[in-house]
């Protein structure tokens, strides 16, 4: 069981695309923290370039994200799922957000997942299918947990892109400071993130360099080690279990006390 106490006081900036951040943000404030959701990347359907051919004959529709399930269902082709008159795939939810989406367009949820990540869901998953095949609904930020979940459990995997990440324009970091001169950590979805939130610092560059990152995924890891984040925490797990515990070795380790985090 996870421990409010151990990040009661903390204070964190959350980069994920809005809709992804809120149930981790509710989840961190519930053991204590302050979060504050500033999204680094904002998703737009992808239009141009997305490769439908996985779903045609893809037995298990995964979404991790209720805006994935909207931007699937307005460019998917009609082409490829007038397929599913003879019989429709099985689909799969991260969370309840997700799956309510899924409903909105007319299909039911065989496998709900608990909301706190693509490893649980994988594991709802695995534990109950009765599949062969399966697709990840996702963005081209979207990490590859599920598919290689997924891949390894045994049920082989495909991945389609519906969703471009795109910086947010005008990313404000001023008013981080402005809000608060101190934060426990900022919490890194991707290397997009950080990236973003590097090349947009200006005259704050140390400042932000000098604060805690909390990254989701090795990958992210290295993005900010390269980016010259000074302390920095790999979550073990790509759900709140494994967020919680990145938070708390942050601040078991002391690292607010750097004189440019002030």
């Amino acid at each position: 069981m996870m421990d409010s106490a151990e990040l009661h006081g903390s204070s964190w900036i959350m980069t994920r695309p809005a809709d992804r951040s809120r149930p981790w943000a509710e989840s961190l404030e519930a053991l204590g923290a302050v979060v504050h959701c500033d999204p680094v990347l904002e998703l737009t359907p992808n239009l141009e370039s997305t490769n439908w051919l996985p779903i045609k004959t893809a037995q298990l529709m995964v979404f991790s994200s209720a805006t994935s399930v909207r931007h699937f269902f307005t460019t998917v082709p009609t082409s490829f799922t007038d397929s599913w008159k003879a019989g429709a795939p099985q689909f799969a939810a991260v969370g309840k957000a997700t799956a309510e989406a899924i409903s909105e367009n007319g299909h039911l949820v065989s496998y709900l997942g608990p909301g706190t990540g693509a490893e649980d869901l994988v594991s709802v998953i695995l534990k109950g299918a009765t599949v062969s095949s399966a697709v990840h609904i996702t963005s081209d930020a979207g990490l590859a947990l599920i598919q290689e979940g997924l891949n390894q459990g045994g049920i082989p995997c495909g991945r389609v892109e519906v969703s471009t990440a795109n910086l947010v324009p005008d990313l404000e970091i001023a008013s981080w400071k402005r809000l608060r001169s101190r934060w426990s950590g900022i919490i890194y979805s991707s290397p997009a993130t950080v990236d973003g939130v590097l090349g947009q610092s200006g005259d704050l560059l140390e400042w932000i360099r000098s604060i805690p990152g909390i990254a989701v995924g090795s990958r992210t890891g290295a993005a900010m080690e390269s980016g010259g984040i000074r302390h920095r925490y790999v979550a073990d797990s790509a759900d709140i279990k494994g967020l919680h515990g990145a938070c708390v070795s942050s601040i078991s380790a002391g690292n607010m006390g750097d004189e440019l985090n002030d």
